[in-house]
């Protein structure tokens, strides 16, 4: 009885696994994808090169769409953009699983 309980309470304040992580800023530039994602490099408070896909939640005022836009959410898992077919130009970045943008 007392290993269980004090199992529970460990994994309570130590998770094992984190599926999703914050991210946001202001987006510096947006490039439309061939395999209908979009990616944006976003700048600080946290930035990086972040992909918007077809499956991705989206609140507000839809999806990225130009520089100076302001994007929140939850990121999570590496995924790419596929920019041009010939030659074959590849831009990585995090999957955007939630977020909300300004106009």
């Amino acid at each position: 009885m007392r290993v269980a309980t004090l199992t529970v309470i460990a994994s309570l304040l130590f998770p094992v696994a984190v599926f999703a992580f914050p991210f946001g800023g202001q987006v510096g530039q947006v490039v439309n994808c061939y395999n209908q994602a979009i990616w944006a490099r976003v700048g600080p408070p946290i930035g990086g090169d972040y992909v918007w896909t077809p499956s991705t939640q989206t609140y507000r005022f839809g999806a990225p769409s130009h520089p100076g836009q302001w994007l929140l959410g939850l990121a999570s898992v590496p995924y790419y953009c596929l920019v041009s077919v010939i030659p074959i130009i590849i831009y990585p970045g995090i999957t955007i699983q939630m977020m909300g943008s300004s106009q």
